[in-house]
């Protein structure tokens, strides 16, 4: 727990409906998946549909570790996927597209990080977002705190790439580094910055 009296938890299967909720409204201005739809009311509607395909299966699998503030609310989402050289990993599909811009620019945010993701085991960090209204409050120090705490237990490292210059910083107070230079995105896209932790128990 946090000073401010956030602590952090795995999500459960109760909690689908309330997560389904938390996710549209914290992914909404998320870097990303403004930049692949602009429109914001298209974009809450492609957030939905895949939120509605793939948060189940993370939930189920344990990977979905939320910020839960003192009163018990969750305020802020984080999803720890494992990754094996010898396994395509499974994961939620980053959205649901039928555009031939949006199409394109999925295409390349795709074949962009696929590139740069490293070999062998590790956790990804694969997503990480805060109601608006709690940001800047300690929810993401917080599921970051148990995210690595689980990296620990696992002996596993931990790949992410933050979109965001504060999300950046955010990760190096947590000790993650940069690794390599940043993505760039085509078309006037954000910058994706690949970064990495080693845990040692």
């Amino acid at each position: 727990m946090t000073a401010s009296g956030i602590a952090a938890r795995t999500a459960t299967h109760a909690e689908l409906e309330v997560v389904t909720g938390l996710c549209l409204e914290a992914f909404a201005d998320e870097a990303v998946a403004a930049w692949i739809i602009p429109d914001p009311a298209e974009r809450q509607r492609n957030l939905r549909e895949m939120f509605s395909a793939s948060l189940e299966t993370v939930i189920e699998a344990g990977a979905m570790i939320l910020a839960i503030d003192p009163g018990g609310t969750p305020i802020a989402t984080s999803i720890w996927l494992p990754r094996d050289a010898a396994s395509e990993p499974t994961e939620p599909e980053p959205s649901v597209v039928e555009d031939g811009s949006q199409a394109r620019r999925m295409r390349a945010v795709e074949t962009a990080t696929q590139a740069r993701r490293p070999q062998g085991s590790y956790l990804h960090l694969s997503s990480m977002a805060t109601l608006p209204d709690h940001r800047g409050r300690g929810a993401g120090s917080a599921m970051l705190h148990a995210g690595l705490e689980r990296s620990r237990t696992l002996d596993l490292p931990v790949y992410l790439e933050a979109s965001t210059s504060d999300n950046r910083r955010l990760y190096a107070r947590s000790g993650f580094h940069d690794l390599g230079e940043p993505i760039h995105l085509p078309e006037g896209g954000p910058s994706l910055q690949p970064m990495w932790a080693e845990t040692a128990r």
